[in-house]
C-alpha cells in the first residue's frame, strides 16, 4: 500500500512534534496548502471529524475504512515477521510469543486474522485519542501512516493478551474438564444476570460485537449460536468473548481493579 516507514522513534514522534500539541490541522490556510493534495485531504477529514468529537457515524465510517484497508497488510506483516521487526524498531519488542505461537501465526489464517483485528482495534482507540488531543501533525505523517504506527505500538501488548488466550485454548483442546453448566451459570455474572440491559449499560463503551454478545448470552444462546448469529467464525467469537470476560473478571463490580 506504499506506507512510509516511520522516520525513527515511536509513533508519537511521527505524529506529534516536540513540545506537545500540534497546530497541524488547525493552522492557517497558507500553511495547509503547502501540504499538497493527499495530506491536505487528511487535514480536512480531521477537521470534519473534530466537529463531531471523533465519534458517531462519521468516525465509525472513517475508522472502519481505515481498519479494512489495513487488515490485509497487517496480517501479511504478522505472517512474514515484519510486524515484529517494526515493533522492535519502535522500542516495543514482542516478547510474549514463543516460537510455537509464531509458527501458528505463520500457518493459521484464523489466528492471524484474530490477532490483526485486536491490533487494529487497539490502534483505532489510540488514534482517536491522539486526534482528540490535537497531537497529530500532518506535516510529519499522513493519517494512514499515523494509524499504522499506532497499531504497531500496540502490537506487543495485544500479542501478550492473545498469547494468554491461546494458553486457555490449549487446556480446552487437551480435554480439560469443563465446569458444570448450572454451577457456571450461577457464578458467571454474564449468564446469571436476569436483566441484560443493566449489563449492557455497564459496558456501553465496549466494542459493538462484545455488546451484542452480552445481549445474546443474556438471552440464553449458546456460544456457537452466538457466533452464528453474528456471522463470526466460532474461534473468533470465542476469542473475543474470552478476552472480554478475562478483562472484566480482573475488575471489581464497579469496574475498578479487584
Amino acid at each position: 500500500m506504499g506506507w512510509a516507514e516511520p522516520a525513527g522513534g515511536d509513533a508519537e514522534s511521527s505524529a506529534v512534534p516536540e513540545g506537545g500539541r500540534s497546530s497541524g490541522f488547525r493552522s492557517g490556510g497558507d500553511e495547509q496548502e503547502q501540504l499538497g493534495g493527499a495530506r491536505l485531504a487528511d487535514v480536512r477529514t480531521a477537521e470534519r471529524l473534530r466537529g463531531q468529537d471523533f465519534q458517531g457515524p462519521a468516525w465509525d465510517v472513517f475508522i472502519g475504512m481505515m481498519q479494512q484497508g489495513c487488515q490485509g497488510p497487517v496480517e501479511t506483516w504478522i505472517k512474514d515477521g515484519r510486524m515484529f521487526d517494526r515493533a522492535k524498531k519502535m522500542g516495543r519488542a514482542v516478547t510474549a510469543l514463543p516460537p510455537a505461537l509464531r509458527e501458528l501465526l505463520r500457518h493459521d489464517e484464523t489466528a492471524r486474522h484474530d490477532l490483526a483485528q485486536d491490533a487494529l482495534l487497539a490502534g483505532a482507540r489510540v488514534l482517536q485519542k491522539v486526534l482528540r488531543d490535537g497531537r497529530w501533525n500532518p506535516q510529519q505523517s499522513s493519517l494512514k501512516t499515523t494509524f499504522v504506527n499506532m497499531v504497531t505500538l500496540q502490537f506487543s501488548t495485544v500479542a501478550k493478551t492473545w498469547a494468554l488466550s491461546q494458553k486457555y485454548r490449549e487446556h480446552e483442546d487437551a480435554g480439560e474438564e469443563m465446569p458444570d453448566p448450572s454451577a457456571q451459570s450461577s457464578a458467571d455474572q454474564f449468564t446469571a444476570t436476569e436483566n441484560w440491559v443493566d449489563l449492557d449499560a455497564r459496558f456501553s463503551e465496549e466494542d459493538e460485537k462484545v455488546r451484542a454478545m452480552i445481549r445474546l448470552r443474556g438471552m440464553g444462546l449458546a456460544p456457537k449460536d452466538v457466533a452464528a448469529e453474528l456471522g463470526l467464525p466460532y474461534r473468533s467469537a470465542e476469542g473475543i468473548w474470552r478476552r472480554f470476560t478475562t478483562k472484566v473478571r480482573e475488575q471489581g463490580f464497579d469496574g475498578r481493579p479487584a
